[in-house]
Parts: structure tokens; C-alpha cells; sequence
């Protein structure tokens, strides 16, 4: 592995585990564009001419032997060290976009093209802790204009339901002029006062 590259994983690895939990909600539907950059295609030199290997080259370019007729070991294209490091960065990359957003949140809301404006920090005022989604429904200015319990809930109590709801009907997003309306959801993670 290169020096580069040694700096390359050191400094994703920090930044992996700089990663706090937080109480800012993020969208789930949101495409992170963070890498995209690095991973555009790039058009080849426009003298770069495709050769096909063959079989029958008259060059002679393409005989694995020396002067003297031994044969030589064929090289691969890439060697095994540089394709072992290239991984190496390539997987570390992948899990850095994984969680380019923080999803140690409490919570989450799931509204394609959409951004939070406003959704209230949940307050744990209930006994237990649960999972509650919220169904909600947008208008084209970003207001909840309606809000019910989504069935993917983990918790049936009353307590958290409630407040959900009161937090759901409170959020506001980013708006919208081509959607009238827009049905979404909001998650939240409530922790118990136990």
C-alpha cells in the first residue's frame, strides 16, 4: 500500500469513529452524493486506441518468451498488492457512505426529495422506551397536514403513540410546489425514563 493511501484509510478511520449519536433527524430516502465524484466515469485519452490481444500477433509483442526462448511467467495487469489496497479503500469507502449520515439518530423520517425544516427533538417523558412510525402526509408548503400510526411500530403503548403524533403534526419540510401532496413517514426512537 502507497503512502497515500495508507493517509487515505487513516483519515476515513478517524472519521468513522468520530460519528456521535444525535437527536437530528435525517432523511432515509436521501442519496448520499458525497463519493459520487470519485466514482464518475472518465473518458479514455483521445489517442488511446482499444487493442484486442490476440492470438496471433506479428509484432511479436504478444510471445511471453525471452531472446533466448525461455518462457517467462505471464504478469497479471494489475498485481495483487495494488488490487488487495484498491479493496481495501474501496470497502472502507463503501462503509464511510453508509454512514455519511448519521443514523445513531432518534430520529428518522423517510420523504423522497424532501428536507427537514423543522421536526421536534422527541422528549422522553414516557416510562418505556419503543420504535413508533408515523405515517404523514405533506402539502405542497412542507406542513403535515396529516398523521397516523404505522403498523411497523414496536411499541403499542399509549404514552409514546401520543407524543409521537404531537411531534409528527409539528414537523415541518422543505417545500414543494410540484406536490400537491406527498405521503411519508417519520420514525422515532424513544428511550425510557428506566
Amino acid at each position: 500500500m502507497t503512502e497515500e493511501e495508507v493517509k487515505i484509510m487513516e483519515a476515513l478511520e478517524k472519521l468513522n469513529n468520530t460519528k456521535a449519536e444525535t437527536n437530528s433527524a435525517f432523511n432515509e430516502t436521501a442519496e448520499n452524493k458525497q463519493f459520487a465524484q470519485a466514482y464518475k466515469p472518465i473518458a479514455p485519452p483521445e489517442e488511446y486506441e482499444y487493442k484486442r490481444p490476440s492470438e496471433d500477433n506479428d509484432d511479436g509483442d504478444g510471445d511471453n518468451s525471452n531472446a533466448l526462448g525461455e518462457q517467462k511467467p505471464l504478469e497479471p495487469a494489475i498485481k495483487k498488492e495494488e488490487l488487495s489496497s484498491f479493496s481495501k479503500v474501496k470497502d472502507l469507502l463503501k462503509k464511510q457512505q453508509a454512514e455519511s449520515v448519521n443514523t445513531k439518530s432518534t430520529i428518522s423520517f423517510s420523504l423522497v426529495d424532501r428536507k427537514k425544516v423543522y421536526i421536534p427533538i422527541p422528549v422522553y417523558l414516557c416510562e418505556v422506551d419503543g420504535k413508533i412510525v408515523i405515517n404523514i402526509t405533506v402539502n405542497d408548503k412542507g406542513y403535515v397536514t396529516d398523521a397516523y400510526l404505522n403498523n411497523s411500530s414496536t411499541s403499542n403503548n399509549d404514552c409514546l403513540i401520543e407524543h409521537a403524533l404531537e411531534y409528527a403534526r409539528d414537523s415541518q419540510f422543505s417545500p414543494d410546489p410540484t406536490k400537491k401532496t406527498q405521503v411519508g413517514s417519520i420514525t422515532f426512537y424513544f428511550i425510557g425514563k428506566n
